[in-house]
């Protein structure tokens, strides 16, 4: 049985990689929206602020995810 090439090994440890950290930045935003659901008036602008930095970083690590994909071995 042959073995998978070096370049597809090192891509599904990346591609592993970059989903765990879009999961973690999935569950650190989801736990901004929750944790700011309880925010008083005067909590209410440190609470966007959170959601909008947890959003940012959600968002990078999906471009980040979608760039590893992109160069899947094997893939025209």
């Amino acid at each position: 049985m042959n073995q998978p090439s070096g370049p597809w090994v090192e891509w599904q440890r990346e591609h592993a990689a970059a989903l765990a950290a879009l999961q973690e930045a999935q569950r650190a935003y989801h736990r901004s929206i929750a944790g700011s659901a309880f925010a008083g008036p005067t909590e209410a602008t440190w609470a966007v602020e959170i959601r909008k930095e947890a959003l940012d970083a959600l968002e990078g690590t999906r471009v980040r995810l979608d760039g590893v994909r992109a160069r899947q071995p094997g893939v025209a």
